[in-house]
């Protein structure tokens, strides 16, 4: 599709809607976390069970991530995009009426379906209505939005509870009822690009695309190094709050303001990389070394003493995790032989598999602590660090900034 084409003002009004829903997905999934202590005492349920309510979210995301992305191809990208919505909301509304845990869990299990079907689709999206020079900005902001919808999870959900009777289940519906206006404002204003939809359906004419990016090489590649990834961050963000409190003897508050140090660097560091590879035009930069700043703030999160120490770790960890997520969503839709539905299909395949990782190593380590302890486990896991770092390292530059060699230049030609 050329250039011109894109010029169209309403592709804002998309990008506006893809905020609001990559902000809501990561506020109704940890909405319940501030919030375990009052679950845990209403429907008499002990911390294991508690924390199902979270983690079962990880594991319908990779799902249905892989699973949305098939629908996709068939149905096109923004049906796939609203249903998911719809079923973000109906889960997070009917969580504020759930009576028992059985039934808690299972709203928490359309919850996660409806995050996984949303995973594809905003690649396919952002290539439809917006020019190549653009993508690097614009997934920026969309690698923004899902730290403000975490962040805002652990800042206001404490004083929309007080707030609201101190009843866990009237806060959980209020963010609910917020999801069900986004999910209707998609129904109603979201399109597909006039280009696409004059097309007959471009998506009919890409039914190949799954098949076609699990045979790409660097799709694998990426897919088991961000797995590793998300093994590491998902179980220090699990356990660090206990790893201080029970080993470095700080108070429930403390734990949790250091531990928010995490998706506050978050925002600044997927910001500030956003913009910084679209002005070089590259993305490498942005990819190994980052998980090794991941590697070293938490290698010292779990073995520096002192607070200044501890804090500067936490952001090392910050900005190493979420400096990545711009550039890798940008690097998967530039990759050679890339369509707006491939690209939504190849990035269904990656966040398949780094939540499969986010999903067990919560699980995995938490049986583990119970034998070597909490401290060994979190070191013992940044093995999978080392992996990610050596898997990102085997990805080629895919930027304009790039120098181009003669056989890429010949590949291209062809």
């Amino acid at each position: 599709m050329a250039g011109s084409e894109k010029g169209s003002y309403y592709r804002w009004v998309i990008e506006l809607l893809l905020v609001l829903a990559l902000a809501s997905q990561t506020l109704t999934w940890l909405a319940p976390a501030p919030l375990l202590s009052p679950i845990i005492k209403d429907l008499h349920i002990h911390l294991g069970d508690a924390g199902l309510i979270i983690s079962i979210i990880s594991l319908c995301i990779a799902i249905f991530a892989l699973a949305g992305a098939m629908v996709a191809e068939r149905i096109g990208a923004l049906r796939s995009f609203i249903i998911g919505t719809w079923l973000l909301a109906i889960g997070a509304v009917g969580s504020g009426y759930a009576p028992g845990f059985a039934t808690l869990l299972a709203c928490r299990v359309i919850e996660g379906i409806g995050f996984g079907m949303m995973i594809a689709p905003p690649a396919t999206l952002v290539m439809q209505w917006f020019d190549e020079s653009q993508w690097a900005y614009i997934n920026t902001i969309n690698a923004v939005a899902p730290f403000i919808g975490l962040t805002a999870a652990f800042a206001l959900t404490a004083p929309v509870y007080i707030a609201l009777g101190a009843r866990w289940r009237t806060a959980l519906l209020a963010y609910g009822l917020g999801a069900t206006i986004i999910a209707l404002l998609w129904t109603l204003f979201g399109r597909t690009h006039p280009s696409h939809h004059s097309a007959g359906g471009a998506h009919t004419a890409d039914a190949g695309a799954m098949r076609a990016v699990l045979q790409m090489r660097d799709i694998r590649v990426i897919s088991i190094a961000l797995a590793s990834g998300m093994w590491v961050f998902q179980l220090y963000s699990a356990f660090l709050p206990e790893f201080f409190q029970s080993v470095r003897g700080f108070t429930l508050e403390q734990a949790g303001t250091l531990t928010a140090l995490i998706p506050f660097a978050g925002i600044f560091a997927a910001a500030g990389a956003g913009v910084m590879t679209a002005a070089i035009g590259l993305r490498r930069p942005f990819t190994y070394p980052m998980q090794i700043v991941f590697a070293l703030g938490c290698l010292g999160a779990v073995t520096l003493t002192s607070l200044p120490a501890l804090r500067l770790s936490l952001i090392l960890i910050g900005v190493g995790s979420s400096a990545l997520l711009p550039t890798l969503v940008t690097m998967v839709m530039e990759l050679p032989g890339m369509t707006p539905i491939r690209a939504g299909s190849g990035l269904g395949v990656v966040w398949c598999a780094a939540y499969m990782g986010a999903f067990f190593s919560p699980v995995v380590g938490g049986s583990l602590a119970g034998h070597f302890g909490l401290q060994k486990v979190m070191l013992g896991s940044l093995v999978f660090g080392l992996i990610a770092i050596g898997g990102f390292y085997m990805v080629p530059e895919t930027g304009k900034g790039r120098i181009t060699q003669p056989s890429e230049q010949a590949a291209l030609s062809r």
